[in-house]
């Protein structure tokens, strides 16, 4: 999801408020489950890139409640069809 060579030689006040671009967050929405996505955003917080290790976890609770809402609205509506 990164590029590695850009973050190898960003210096320490840089790579701390360095945000995430837009496609980052989009997919730390899209995709917020799994032992990728959440060994990226460690490897953020490893790195030393604390504005984007913040706004990736944002990005994943989002999209958990993102999906929590459709799974719900997708259950209440699958049990009101299902009674008519």
């Amino acid at each position: 999801m990164t590029d590695d060579s850009l973050e190898k030689n960003l210096s320490e006040t840089n790579k701390k408020n360095l945000p995430l671009t837009g496609m980052q967050k989009l997919m730390f929405g899209m995709i917020c489950w799994g032992v990728h996505t959440m060994s990226q955003v460690r490897s953020f917080e490893t790195n030393g890139f604390d504005r984007k290790y913040l706004e990736a976890k944002k990005a994943i609770r989002i999209g958990m409640t993102v999906y929590a809402i459709l799974i719900t609205i997708f259950v209440i509506l699958a049990i009101l069809l299902k009674k008519n």
